[in-house]
C-alpha cells in the first residue's frame, strides 16, 4: 500500500472507519473529523505519464469532504490519499500522476479521526489509460429505425451507436485506449436534446438505462443505443442525429465529433 508520497502506509492506516465508529463517545468540536466522503473522481481515466484532468482538460486533484459530528463539512482538513495498487502517485494536494502504461489502481481517502484513529473512505477505482489519438466509428453512420406503434421498448431503439478510440503510443500500432469517456449528444430539427429529457427519444446503455456518458472497454470500444418514443414523433418520416464527441487536454481527438443519423418512420 503506499501513501501521497510513494512510501510505505504505516499499518494503523488499516485499522477501518467502524472501528473509530465503535467509540462511544463522540466528539462536538467542528474541528474534529468524524466522516469522510469521497465518491467520485475528477475522470475515470488518467493517461500514462499525464496528471488527472476533468472533463474539460484541467488538472484536478482529488477531493474527499470530511465531516465532523454534526454533519457539518471542515475546511483545509489534512487529508491523505493512498493507492492500493502501484502504477500512479498523489502528492500532498491530491495530484494524481500515472506512470503505468494501463490497468487499475484502486485509491481511497484517509484523515485522522477521533482520539486518533484513521477514518478511511470507500474506495474508489482509476482507469491509467494510453493517450488518445483518434476515434472512429464502427457501425454505419447512417442508419433508418422503423419503429412501432403502440410503443415497444424492444423494438423501437437502435443498434450501438458505436466509436472505438485508439492509440498509437505503442511500437504496434494502433491499439485501444481503455477507460476513456466518450459523451454522446441527441439532436431533433437541430435542436439539442436534454439527456434527462425522455420525451422523444433518449440514450441507452447496454443496461436500457438512460446514459449519455460511456467509457471504452478493453479494445477502445465504446457505444450508445437511441431509443425513440413513437406517440410522440411526427408520422412523416424523420431523422435525429446523434453526435459522440471524444476529447483530450481539452481539445477534440482526431476524428471527432463522429456524427450519426437515424432516419425514422413508422411501420
Amino acid at each position: 500500500m503506499r501513501g501521497s508520497r510513494g512510501g510505505v502506509l504505516p499499518s494503523l492506516i488499516l485499522v477501518s472507519a467502524a472501528l473509530a465508529g465503535s467509540c462511544t463517545d463522540v466528539s462536538t468540536s467542528p474541528t474534529q473529523a468524524a466522516a469522510i466522503e469521497f465518491d467520485s473522481l475528477p475522470f475515470p481515466a488518467v493517461v500514462t505519464g499525464d496528471t488527472l484532468r476533468d472533463s474539460l482538460g484541467r488538472v484536478a486533484p482529488l477531493h474527499a469532504v470530511v465531516l465532523n459530528g454534526a454533519g457539518g463539512p471542515i475546511t483545509n482538513a489534512a487529508v491523505l490519499y493512498v493507492t492500493l495498487d502501484t502504477g500512479l502517485t498523489i502528492d500532498a494536494s491530491g495530484i494524481v500522476t500515472a506512470q503505468a502504461r494501463n490497468g487499475t489502481v484502486r485509491v481511497l481517502a484517509s484523515v485522522s479521526g477521533l482520539r486518533g484513529v484513521p477514518l478511511q473512505s470507500v474506495t474508489e477505482t482509476l482507469q491509467i489509460a494510453r493517450r488518445p489519438d483518434s476515434v472512429i466509428a464502427t457501425r454505419t453512420r447512417d442508419t433508418t429505425l422503423v419503429y412501432t406503434i403502440p410503443d415497444s421498448a424492444s423494438k423501437n431503439v437502435t443498434a450501438p451507436l458505436s466509436v472505438r478510440v485508439a492509440t498509437n503510443d505503442t511500437s504496434g500500432g494502433f491499439t485501444g485506449t481503455k477507460g476513456w469517456v466518450v459523451s454522446y449528444q441527441t439532436f431533433w430539427h437541430e435542436q439539442p436534446l436534454a439527456p434527462a429529457d425522455t420525451t422523444l427519444a433518449s440514450l441507452w446503455d447496454d443496461a436500457s438505462r438512460v446514459s449519455s456518458l460511456a467509457a471504452t472497454g478493453l479494445d477502445g470500444s465504446a457505444g450508445r443505443r437511441l431509443r425513440v418514443r413513437s406517440l410522440l414523433l411526427p408520422t412523416a418520416p424523420d431523422s435525429f442525429v446523434v453526435v459522440a464527441t471524444v476529447q483530450y487536454r481539452g481539445a477534440q481527438v482526431r476524428g471527432s465529433p463522429v456524427r450519426f443519423v437515424i432516419h425514422t418512420r413508422p411501420r
